[in-house]
């Protein structure tokens, strides 16, 4: 399941604290906060505009401009 939230300060708190208590009890949460969303998004979208246009490379050519 995907949640995306909008809260108060105080609200984010008490959600972020009973999250926190879930993963010391062994659940697995992957919490992604608004910055990384978006950072995440525009990468995907620059890949997905690369791709139509043809801009793609191997994972050897990757791997040796990785490696510079």
């Amino acid at each position: 399941m995907t949640l995306h939230l909008n809260a108060s300060d105080s609200v984010s708190h008490k959600i972020l604290s009973f999250l926190e208590s879930l993963t010391k009890q062994g659940e697995s949460i992957e919490i992604i906060d608004d910055s990384i969303y978006k950072f995440e998004k525009a990468g995907i979208l620059k890949g997905l505009e690369q791709v139509e246009n043809g801009d793609i490379s191997s994972s050897d050519e990757l791997i040796k401009e990785l490696n510079k």
